[in-house]
């Protein structure tokens, strides 16, 4: 029995040492990096690969992308693809949190780092560090400006959701909600914030609208609308357009130049929670960087959360902007 015991711990000795010499620190220049985007369908995504792969292309990293569509076991054959490239460092875009752990311990038993771009992943996943904008702290901003927008008059709150299960889009909306409670009781004594309906509106415009035209057919009373994203937020206006209801407020994430030109020539769209896909992609490589050079990077790195409005809209405007 001591000997098996002795055995196994010797074992995981040799794994633990042969993962530490697979990590070892290398110049970036040196290292291949797999990108894999959960979709590409939607602006955001788009400038986000976008920016990463010129960055890359800048600093002479060789590089590989992937589109999952959506969908989990794509993404799960992408990155078994990249692994079999000769990739040494792996940037997931996760579809799903839980789904996504297969992928990173595979990644890891081949001695190939994780780095986790945007979206949330598990925490019993195997990942070097996680790159990601405060995305709960922003939905707490762009609350406080809704709360403040109707000035202590009942809310009634649509939310237009991108996927089921998706931590990001949680931790958006349950933020927004927090936010505008937390300002009402401070500035009235008293919440006044009725959620009437929610539509799935799958992170882009298109299909945004069709959310958003069933939730106003379901819920006429709606007199807020927050999209956990702005192409969806967009989709909400056109609904909302169409049946002459520029008395909805909406708001939405991520900070797309339509919607800051929207919000620069005071339209009901009031405000969105700066999520720069550039900003990330930039970061992204910057902590990959450090990590490549032996520098302690952080678990989890948060870009600064800012509710942009009609308060500070000049500060980020800018049309020439890849997003």
């Amino acid at each position: 029995m001591k000997k098996t015991l002795l055995r196994i711990a010797l074992a995981v000795v040799l794994v633990c040492a042969l993962t530490a010499a697979a990590f070892a620190a290398k110049p970036l220049k040196e290292q291949k990096i797999g990108l894999s985007m959960q979709t590409l369908n939607g602006a955001y995504f788009s400038a986000q690969e976008d920016t990463f792969k010129k960055l890359c292309e800048a600093k002479g990293v060789e590089y590989v992308t992937a589109d999952a569509n959506g969908d989990i076991n794509k993404q799960l054959n992408d990155i078994e693809n990249f692994i079999s490239q000769g990739c040494t460092i792996v940037v997931i875009n996760p579809v799903h949190p839980e789904g996504s752990i297969e992928a990173t311990r595979k990644c890891t038993a081949a001695g190939v780092a994780v780095f986790i771009m945007d979206n949330s992943i598990s925490p019993e996943a195997d990942y070097v560090s996680m790159i990601q904008s405060d995305n709960y702290t922003l939905g707490t901003l762009v609350g406080a400006d809704i709360a403040e927008k109707f000035a202590g008059k009942e809310i009634t709150l649509g939310f237009l959701s991108g996927n089921t299960g998706n931590t990001l889009g949680v931790a958006r909306r349950m933020g927004t909600l927090a936010g505008i409670v937390e300002y009402q009781l401070e500035h009235g004594g008293a919440s006044k914030v009725d959620i009437v309906t929610q539509g799935w509106g799958g992170w882009n415009q298109a299909d945004g609208q069709k959310a958003a035209e069933n939730m106003l057919t379901a819920a006429p009373e709606i007199n807020c609308i927050f999209a956990e994203n702005d192409d969806m937020a967009l989709g909400a206006r056109e609904a909302a357009q169409a049946i002459k209801r520029d008395d909805i407020v909406i708001c939405g994430a991520d900070g797309n130049k339509t919607m800051y030109k929207l919000i620069a020539d005071g339209t009901q769209m009031l405000a969105t929670g700066r999520n720069d896909p550039a900003e990330c992609a930039a970061k992204v490589l910057e902590t990959i960087e450090k990590w490549s050079l032996g520098e302690t990077v952080q678990k989890l790195v948060y870009l600064t959360p800012v509710s942009v409005s009609p308060k500070n809209i000049a500060q980020y405007y800018n049309p020439d902007s890849l997003f």
